[in-house]
């Protein structure tokens, strides 16, 4: 059974007032106190009625979390990471799944405002539809972008170096001696867009020159680099290094080619981005580039808190920008492990 206010309040001898405004954070509560309530609230198994909570601040304690991909790890540790910063503040989450469709983006932003105190968007809105999310900020919907990013849109962001990302992955590749390297390139989204770019500069930083005809497009999910790579292995122009916009399209990249009975990492070498959970257990396992998604997921909750808790002035166009780190595996077909900061 759990406690009650009451009960936390006769073991601390303070009233019940201040045990609930210790939960709810209010400000006028010292920090310390905060923490001796919140320590024997949880000693105590204390569940907060969210219902009544909700009466009393005007406010749902609920997060709405928009991503557009759970089927692998990448989006589900940086749930983890935003779950672990709500918790904390006593916040619940809600999670929309769009599958990369900007249609049931905008349908699942749409149902989760009205429900929620504000929502962290993996976006795969781009052009017109950033309108939308402009007339809600305006409308005084909060929201924090993740991993991906609208650029004129007016609220914080959390990512990584996309550019970085391309560059260290391509560069990777030129250093262990390719001067032929395809590239799957990604959707319309921010980080397609700025891989690509990092591509580009690799190329250009060691004077290679830019070949259209070596760059296809793909899209972010298991199945379009699978789809795409067994197009490519039947034109028969096929390159012998790859760098993939991101760790699903490169594993499905990575099927495609063992079916074909071409070896990854001897015969074609694959690089990614991401580092999804498991991509170290693969057949061949992936070299990819990687950045902290609980990092991420954590940034982008705090974030999000303080434009709920009306620190929005400072927070509004705030950018967190996490850097990226080359590991080493057998698809890219160099011996040993190894991590490479930029």
């Amino acid at each position: 059974m759990s406690a009650t206010l009451a009960d936390i309040a006769r073991e601390l001898g303070i009233s019940k007032m201040t045990v609930s405004r210790a939960i709810n954070n209010d400000p006028l509560v010292k920090a310390k106190t905060r923490e001796r309530v919140l320590e024997v609230s949880r000693r105590l198994n204390y569940q907060p009625n969210h219902f009544a909570r909700a009466l009393v601040t005007n406010r749902s304690f609920l997060i709405g979390v928009i991503v557009p991909d759970l089927m692998h790890s990448y989006f589900a540790e940086i749930l983890h990471g935003i779950g672990a910063v709500a918790r904390s503040s006593n916040y619940q989450i809600v999670i929309g799944n769009t599958e990369e469709h900007v249609a049931r983006e905008v349908s699942e932003v749409e149902a989760l405002r009205v429900r929620t105190d504000g929502l962290i968007i993996a976006t795969c809105a781009t052009g017109s539809k950033t309108d939308v999310y402009k007339k809600m900020i305006a409308d005084g919907t909060k929201i924090v972008l993740i991993d991906r990013t609208l650029e004129s849109v007016g609220c914080p962001m959390v990512t990584t170096d996309d550019i970085e990302v391309g560059l260290i992955g391509t560069e990777h590749l030129i250093n262990l001696g390719h001067r032929e390297i395809g590239h799957l390139r990604g959707t319309t989204t921010s980080t397609s867009k700025k891989r690509l770019e990092g591509y580009k500069q690799a190329l250009a930083k060691h004077n290679i020159p830019y070949n259209k005809s070596l760059v296809r497009d793909c899209g972010l999910m298991e199945s379009d680099g699978y789809r795409v790579m067994n197009e490519w292995i039947k034109d028969g122009d096929l390159p012998k290094a790859i760098f993939a916009v991101n760790d699903p399209a490169a594993i499905g990249a990575m099927q495609a080619l063992h079916e074909a009975g071409i070896q990854v990492g001897k015969e074609v070498a694959i690089v990614g981005g991401g580092n999804i959970h498991y991509g170290d257990m693969l057949r061949v396992p992936l070299t990819t580039v990687s950045w902290s998604r609980g990092e991420m997921g954590q940034s982008a909750m705090r974030l999000l808190i303080q434009l709920i808790e009306g620190n929005g002035k400072e927070t509004a166009d705030q950018k967190v920008i996490l850097s990226p780190t080359l590991i080493v595996r057998e698809s890219c077909g160099a011996n040993g492990r190894v991590n490479r900061s930029k």
